[in-house]
């Protein structure tokens, strides 16, 4: 319906606008035949198309992502490289702070007047889109680090992500987007608010106090100094924008222009890409070219600009594709079982995180009228609309429920995946299983079974049996073990 919509008003347009001889504001309108004048059209015939042609083109990667996202192995690799690309993003971004002008110009060698501006971070002509991306693969790289240090893997394997997380951090700090700064703090807050309960509950008593407080003083250490060496570059600029904060957000966009323009819009709006080409006549109208004297080819506001562009009906159609994706997906997440170590469990959540962050930045900035960051935000939609295979255990028993994991004998309310094997010293699974063994020394809190030595194994085998769903078999080291699987829009 979007397409239809869309292309309906491109192909109908009944006008083309130029800018005046006298200005860079102030537009003019040559009317054009249509095929059918009666009929709404887009305002412009040149921009519409054009824009056209670019939606089409993300809505059909975000139909092959709903595809591809069904695949547990895909969904890791596709996480894994998004992360990684913001990071070199906020790398090459810090050194073109710390280098100077000369690879800026180096990198804008065909935009003298990018190069030339404060504003332009990396590979991004304004330095709010790169932050945007930079966040979303700031809480990818976050849940990559979690994950690596709850299932215990291989240490250079959490040294990567730590990097990676450093990385992304003195992107953002260097970076003199304010949202950037802001959006990674939430981010940060929110997958703790989820997490750190999870972890109270079923890793604490595993937990090794003396390395983990080394190892997080470490970090803490470096991410502290990372963020001061990022202030201490162009502190000049980035000071007066923490104290001009507030009136910035208030002279940001003429906000009484645009509640009159979305009242005026109908259903349809002006076309896609037609709010450039809407907004002038009206600050002419109401004397305020001398107070936004700039062209805006954005609305600064992606729910204003959504609103005039597609109209009220293509409004509602694009907030149900993103608000009932992000629903979803949270949905998904947390009817799941809950699977502390496993990449499905928390990396959808991070995902599910970083589409919050857009649309928060969304509030104040336009993150979804950049092919690149749309994409990207698209991308972590379609793994909430992709149904996945969730695995379950079969119930041990003719009175479990069918289609719910059966409960570890290992201490109250707590539920898993597959076997829930005894430790030996230095937390190794032994070789006998609780389960099969009943014994009441492991249905105590503090003799019980230690999280941190099973995770490894457990998710491990519920993302082997995810993978060969198929089948309807996972091998597990004591054996196969066989599992149902259920395909349902939650996740793995």
């Amino acid at each position: 319906l979007l397409l239809l919509q869309g292309w309906w008003l491109a192909w109908n347009a009944h006008s083309i606008h130029r800018f005046r001889p006298y200005s860079d504001t102030s537009v003019y309108r040559l009317p054009v035949l249509p095929p059918l004048p009666d009929w709404p059209g887009a305002i412009d015939f040149d921009s519409a198309p054009f824009a056209m042609l670019n939606v089409t083109a993300l809505l059909v990667l975000f139909l092959f992502a709903c595809d591809l996202l069904q695949r547990a192995e895909w969904r890791k690799r596709v996480w894994r490289t998004m992360a990684l690309t913001a990071c070199v993003v906020a790398i090459v971004g810090t050194a073109m702070k710390g280098v100077g002008r000369e690879l800026k110009l180096t990198l804008w060698l065909l935009n003298e007047d990018a190069a030339r501006a404060d504003t332009t971070f990396a590979f991004y002509r304004y330095h709010g889109n790169a932050a945007t991306l930079m966040v979303l693969g700031w809480m990818l790289a976050l849940g990559f680090v979690v994950v690596a240090f709850a299932r215990s893997e291989h240490p250079l394997r959490r040294t990567g992500w730590v990097v990676v997380c450093l990385g992304l951090l003195a992107g953002l700090f260097t970076n003199t987007s304010r949202a950037g700064w802001a959006l990674a703090v939430v981010g940060l807050g929110l997958l703790g608010l989820r997490y750190f309960p999870v972890w109270w509950r079923f890793g604490r008593a595993a937990t090794d106090w003396k390395a983990g407080l080394l190892q997080g003083g470490v970090v803490l250490t470096a991410v502290v100094a990372l963020v001061a060496v990022a202030f201490t570059v162009d502190w000049k600029e980035k000071l007066p924008r923490f104290t001009s904060m507030e009136k910035s957000f208030a002279t940001r966009y003429p906000g009484p222009i645009y509640r009159q323009m979305v009242g005026e819009v109908g259903w349809l709006g002006v076309g896609p890409d037609c709010f450039q080409w809407a907004l002038p006549p009206y600050l002419e109208a109401a004397n305020l070219l001398n107070v936004y004297q700039k062209f805006w080819r954005d609305a600064h506001n992606d729910y204003y600009e959504y609103l005039i562009n597609w109209g009220w009906l293509g409004a509602a159609l694009w907030a149900g594709l993103i608000f009932g994706g992000l629903a979803r997906g949270l949905r998904g997440h947390f009817r799941s079982p809950v699977l502390p170590g496993s990449t499905q469990w928390l990396l959808g959540f991070c995902g599910c995180v970083g589409l919050i962050t857009v649309l928060i930045h969304a509030r104040w900035d336009f993150p979804l009228e950049v092919t690149s960051t749309t994409f990207y935000f698209l991308t972590l939609l379609a793994d909430g609309w992709a149904p996945h295979d969730q695995v379950v255990a079969a119930p041990s028993s003719p009175s479990a429920p069918a289609g719910r994991p059966r409960a570890r004998a290992c201490g109250p309310g707590r539920t898993g995946v597959g076997r829930c094997p005894g430790i030996r010293r230095r937390g190794r699974p032994a070789a006998s299983s609780c389960a099969a063994a009943s014994r009441p020394a492991c249905r105590g809190r503090r003799a019980g079974c230690s999280w941190r030595a099973t995770a490894a194994a457990d998710w491990k085998r519920a993302e082997m049996a995810s993978s060969s769903s198929r089948s309807g078999r996972s091998a597990g080291p004591s054996g196969p073990t066989r599992v149902s699987v259920s395909k349902t829009p939650l996740s793995s």
